[in-house]
């Protein structure tokens, strides 16, 4: 008599082996994605500040109604005139090349840091 398998040995190895791909390249690159040590403020493409996020500060640029804010070594917009408040929501930003955007009024909060984590 035929007997009706779901499954055949083989192809219960072949999604072994995926999960376990899966798993190796998700935890795998985590290491690699390192927290920054600066914030730049860039308005209409131009660095007009940099913020160290070992320092608690915030930030407001000159003629503008945004207000950035750098705490526990993270960024964000604290609030914004945009009206749809994108750049706000997106909350606290850390990972280097990590970003935050303000369309309307032509603004980014970028994360950056060096690839040298000490120097002895």
């Amino acid at each position: 008599m035929y007997k009706n398998v779901f499954f055949k040995n083989r192809d219960i190895i072949i999604i072994l082996m995926i999960i376990a791909a899966a798993v190796i390249l998700y935890f795998g690159t985590r290491p690699f994605i390192k927290e920054g040590n600066s914030a730049q403020i860039l308005l209409d493409g131009r660095v007009i500040k940099t913020l160290d996020l070992k320092k608690d500060t915030t930030f407001s640029p000159e003629g503008m109604d945004v207000v950035f804010e750098v705490s526990n070594g993270r960024a964000r917009f604290v609030s914004s005139d945009c009206p749809d408040k994108i750049c706000v929501n997106t909350g606290f930003i850390n990972k280097k090349g990590q970003s935050a955007v303000c369309l309307p009024n032509k603004l980014v909060l970028k994360i950056t840091g060096s690839d040298v984590d000490t120097v002895l």
